[in-house]
């Protein structure tokens, strides 16, 4: 059996996943949302669920079988994404958003998966019985199906070791520093949260790792009590999110239309919606730099982050807050892939350590080991 070292990254508004297969890097992303559904119903209706892009699986030993993604919110009014509840971690929606995943990137019938995988850095230090909970949640062997197979998949997986969200982006991203005093930071803005990392040398200085629950949710949040004030309906949680998208996709220079919304027959004009947008993104912006200004302010003259290099942004957030941060921390920078930070550092140290492990095993086991896809 095969052993892949395997980054997770179960966020409050995407689950993310990053892999190595044949030396190359491979990531995918997906809205954290799960429903029940019908596989036959689906089918009755015209629903393809054999398509790369759709995800429903099903464990062998359950009855239902769960729609995630995209699929969830287009096929159910409440979904289930957790967020606000500090368990959902080590909850069974963790394992199911990984395995769909992992098993989405990997074709392979039967593999291990040795997993790295972060919690928000508030969480990790005051709640440190979360991290054994995480590993006894999800290490197992699993028979599954994806998207109605027909022969099940077999994987095995072990929870190597659980970071604080920030590390795996200095991993990813930043040269190992030579000097045991140099600081290095990370403003990582996901959907409910905004966390702050800082590690000096390679140890974590707590003083400034914090968090707080604002993120990108709220800007959505915001938007969608602002639009059902003023048309008297409310968006849904798939219009909202393709509002939000293309929001993000025009400030990143990309060609995304919004959507088409209609309020009592009335198109709902693509200016509207992005006034709608921005004024709630210029809120939360304001209310996320005053948190990083607090957290990381050095001295009364208004120095913020000043000793830090580099001080990286990544996240989901950083689509629609890193110009905000910007003016305030004029040396912060963004990665190539912002949305998957995590996930590669995380990945990164999966590798390692899975080396080391087959390293050890081999010596005991006199030169035999598993099977490992390096990094």
């Amino acid at each position: 059996m095969k052993w892949y070292p395997y980054g997770h990254d179960f966020g409050n508004a995407e689950i993310g996943g990053v892999t190595v297969i044949n030396g190359k890097t491979v990531s995918l992303s997906i809205p954290t949302a799960f429903a029940k559904v019908d596989i036959v119903a689906m089918r009755n209706l015209g629903v393809n669920v054999d398509q790369s892009n759709v995800h429903v699986m099903q464990f062998l030993d359950e009855e239902a079988a769960y729609a995630i993604g995209d699929l969830a919110l287009q096929q159910a009014i409440e979904v289930y994404h957790g967020r606000g509840d500090i368990q959902r971690y080590s909850s069974r929606f963790s394992l199911r958003g990984l395995l769909t995943i992992a098993a989405t990137l990997i074709p392979d019938p039967e593999f291990g998966l040795y997993v790295v995988t972060g919690l928000p850095a508030e969480t990790y230090i005051k709640n440190a019985p979360l991290r054994n909970s995480i590993k006894e949640a999800i290490d197992g062997t699993y028979l599954f199906t994806l998207n109605d197979e027909k022969t099940p998949r077999r994987v095995t997986v072990e929870i190597a070791t659980v970071v604080m969200e920030g590390a795996g982006a200095l991993i990813a991203y930043n040269e190992r520093p030579t000097n045991r005093m140099t600081e290095s930071a990370v403003i990582d803005i996901g959907g409910r949260t905004t966390d702050l990392y800082v590690a000096r040398g390679q140890v974590p200085v707590a003083e400034y790792c914090k968090g707080k629950p604002v993120g990108v949710e709220m800007a959505t949040q915001m938007m969608m009590d602002s639009f059902e004030r003023k048309y008297d309906r409310p968006l849904s949680l798939l219009e909202a999110r393709e509002v939000m998208h293309a929001y993000a996709a025009q400030a990143r220079g990309e060609a995304m239309k919004y959507p088409e919304v209609s309020a009592y027959g009335q198109t709902v004009g693509h200016y509207d919606l992005e006034r709608l947008v921005k004024e709630a993104v210029a809120q939360v912006g304001s209310e996320i730099v005053s948190f990083v200004a607090s957290a990381w302010r050095q001295s009364d003259r208004d120095a913020v982050a000043a000793s830090f290099k580099p001080v990286l942004n990544i996240g989901g957030g950083v689509f629609y807050f890193y110009n905000f941060l910007k003016k305030r921390i004029p040396h912060l920078s963004r990665p190539d892939e912002p949305v998957h930070a995590n996930g590669i550092g995380y990945c990164t140290l999966a590798g390692r350590l899975l080396i080391r492990k087959a390293q050890t095993g081999a010596s005991s086991n006199g030169g035999s080991a598993a099977s490992i896809h390096r990094v």
